[in-house]
């Protein structure tokens, strides 16, 4: 279902104005559920309105609080009884309209839903969420003219407000009218990216129009996201099946890097440090993203977290000797490098492998022994002759040999 109500969201951020004439200890308490609600404590928000009914059986703000936070945490039927108590005690209660007709939105009571929003259009609460929600019901209904006469008061309202602009490209794309919708749609672009409804509609409007590469152009960006979107449901499945296991936690993070959200790469690969505090790929993905974005003193400290959960991780320490050296600090760069040194030279005599022979390479690359690393990487090259990224680290200790005869 596209777009149910994301205005609903925006209700707690709405504070009911109490009348003057009431006593400071009513006041005090609705205030505290004002601010328990906007801070979702919705159980204290709950037994501070409840406090205000006890001083005042009548007060028509606590009855539309209340109903809000009902609605909140699923009590539908108390919070549609509650909105109505409201109403009743204060006839031209413009909020508790709004959370009566939000609640019948999202019940997909859209009859009424429509007369509710009506009801508040009337008593003046002109709200762009009230606006653009009643066009869309209108637009469910077929009455596309009224849907665009109430998307474009939403806008008249905010001009920024995304979801009516979008709603009304939907419109103009219903009746034909591809040019308004493109138009419409990509003024939304910017605010609404990775949206793949979005690009899907322009596909289909530039498709109509016979502007074929770009209807392929918007058709290749939203296979894009859908994969993405396909990717991101498989790792939280996966944390769903197995919550106490790293990986899906390790995947979530994984493709979060990979389209650009590093905060949320973060928050994952701790997620799965949680779960498993010895695991290392974990502290190297967060490093290596904090050296992505240009923050390698943040890197050095988790490399020294890692380090210090398992001393035997060599690529810690190498990366430690080697963002050491980048600040001028050479005696913690060469004691973590010979650390480093040690650990793969026993590791690579005991298993001469290609990945243990290439990090002992990159090892002496490091500590710019380059005829060691040259060797090494030719051990290796002779396991595995079409590696590249041995032909790569070969190709660097020549031109770091060059450089050094130079």
């Amino acid at each position: 279902m596209r777009y149910l109500l994301q205005v609903v969201l925006s209700l707690f951020c709405f504070n009911f104005v109490a009348n003057a004439q009431h006593s400071d200890p009513l006041l005090q308490h609705y205030r505290k559920a004002e601010a328990f609600a906007n801070q979702q404590h919705f159980d204290a928000a709950l037994r501070e309105y409840q406090k205000v009914l006890e001083l005042d059986a009548n007060f028509a703000e606590a009855y539309s609080g209340t109903g809000l936070v009902y609605w909140k945490t699923g009590r539908i039927d108390d919070a549609i009884n509650a909105f109505q108590k409201a109403i009743q005690l204060v006839p031209k209660s413009p909020q508790a309209y709004l959370g009566l007709g939000n609640i019948y939105y999202v019940q997909l009571e859209f009859d009424a839903a429509l007369e509710t929003y009506t009801q508040a259009i009337e008593l003046e609460l002109h709200s762009p969420g009230i606006y653009c929600n009643r066009g869309i019901i209108y637009t469910k209904q077929g009455e596309y003219e009224k849907a665009i006469r109430d998307f474009q008061r939403a806008l008249a309202i905010d001009t920024d407000y995304t979801t009516a602009r979008f709603e009304l490209g939907f419109v103009y794309q219903q009746i034909g009218r591809y040019e308004k919708a493109i138009r419409e749609y990509e003024r939304v672009i910017p605010d609404r990216r990775g949206d793949l409804a979005l690009h899907h509609n322009l596909a289909r409007c530039y498709f109509r129009l016979g502007q074929i590469e770009a209807a392929k152009r918007e058709h290749e960006i939203a296979q894009q996201i859908r994969e993405f979107q396909d990717a991101l449901d498989a790792a939280e499945r996966k944390i769903r099946e197995k919550p106490d296991a790293p990986d899906g936690y390790m995947a979530l993070a994984k493709i979060y890097a990979e389209h650009n959200q590093p905060q949320k790469a973060f928050e994952q690969y701790k997620a799965a440090i949680l779960k498993d505090t010895t695991l290392m790929d974990a502290y190297d993905h967060i490093a290596t993203l904090y050296i992505q974005y240009q923050q390698e003193r943040k890197a050095i400290t988790v490399y020294k977290t890692a380090v210090d959960v398992n001393a035997e991780y060599i690529k810690g320490h190498l990366m430690l000797g080697l963002l050491y050296e980048q600040y001028d600090q050479s005696k913690e760069s060469e004691y973590h490098l010979e650390i480093a040194h040690q650990l793969a030279q026993k590791a690579a005599e005991t298993m001469p492998n290609v990945k243990n022979l290439n990090m002992l390479g990159a090892i002496y690359l490091a500590m710019k022994d380059y005829h060691r690393a040259e060797t090494t990487f030719q051990k290796t090259l002779k396991l595995a002759p079409d590696n590249k990224q041995v032909q790569e680290y070969l190709q660097q200790v020549h031109q770091a040999k060059k450089r050094e005869s130079g």
